[in-house]
């Protein structure tokens, strides 16, 4: 058995035991919870620090969160459905051109709305398929017969050198290639004074590209009776003040998710820093 006794008191809230004949220091904090351990568990804090940094960091997460998602309800809650023009001239020319002949009403604004459809990159395999039978309609039946007879032929020709485009390599690949981008100047040439596209443009790049030998003969056959639906679904936008409000040059709703919310993460990140320095000096813990 060993006898231990304390010899005495040194600073630092150091003692030196003898046990036998050696002396052992020995630190009094050894014995209680030591003020120098920072690992906790933020389900499970084990100690008063571990409590209130856990209580930091789950306010900062329901301070982001209520700023993220707490801003994507407030859209949702005061947006409207706001209408494009293409589809007020759509919806204004559509009753007249299934009803009545297509050259006694405004049917270049209602090709036009068409084109601007076909146009976007989110429209449905099936939709675009029917908005291009539809285009195919309205520029074949407005044309006179022999126009129509050569935007035919040049339609044709395209098909059969987009087949051969997909097997052809190297020069012949950039000979078909050229001779497609002919192709089309020609036919948006011969259609111009029906369509109102001008060549080279954009329009008329996905008015000739909508272009199909075999369509429907009337807009008002089954198969274009989607045709209005199509055309409201992506032709109607949800926008509210927050998206047509501007702030620095950006639409805010636009500023308020790129910008400042990184802004407010590298702040929340700064603050929280700040708090834990001040609470361990407060504590006296030493890092």
């Amino acid at each position: 058995m060993l006898y231990c006794k304390s010899l005495y008191r040194e600073s630092n809230n150091k003692i030196l035991i003898l046990v036998g004949n050696k002396k052992w220091p020995y630190y009094k904090n050894q014995f209680m919870e030591s003020t120098d351990h920072y690992n906790f568990s933020i389900f499970r804090p084990r100690n008063l620090h571990g409590k209130k940094n856990r209580n930091v960091i789950l306010s900062m997460l329901v301070i982001w969160a209520v700023a993220v998602f707490g801003f994507q309800f407030l859209l949702r809650g005061i947006q409207k459905p706001t209408s494009e023009k293409a589809l007020t001239l759509f919806e204004s020319t559509w009753p007249a051109v299934t009803t009545s002949d297509l050259p006694s009403v405004d049917y270049k604004a209602f090709l036009k709305a068409l084109v601007l459809v076909k146009g976007k990159n989110v429209v449905k395999p099936d939709d675009q398929k029917a908005i291009s039978e539809a285009i195919s309609h309205v520029a074949f039946t407005v044309v006179p017969d022999s126009i129509r007879t050569q935007m035919i032929n040049q339609v044709r020709d395209l098909a059969d050198l987009k087949t051969k485009l997909a097997q052809a390599k190297d020069q012949e690949y950039l000979e078909i290639k050229a001779l497609i981008g002919k192709k089309k100047a020609i036919l948006a040439e011969i259609s111009k004074p029906y369509s109102g596209f001008e060549n080279g443009s954009l329009e008329a790049t996905i008015f000739v590209g909508s272009l199909q030998e075999q369509y429907p003969g009337s807009l008002a056959d089954i198969s274009l009776s989607r045709l209005p639906d199509i055309m409201k679904l992506y032709l109607t936008h949800y926008q509210s003040k927050l998206t047509d409000q501007r702030f620095l040059g950006f639409p805010f709703h636009y500023f308020y998710t790129a910008v400042f919310l990184l802004i407010l993460f590298v702040g929340l990140c700064i603050v929280y820093n700040i708090l834990i320095e001040w609470r361990l000096k407060k504590e006296g813990i030493v890092e």
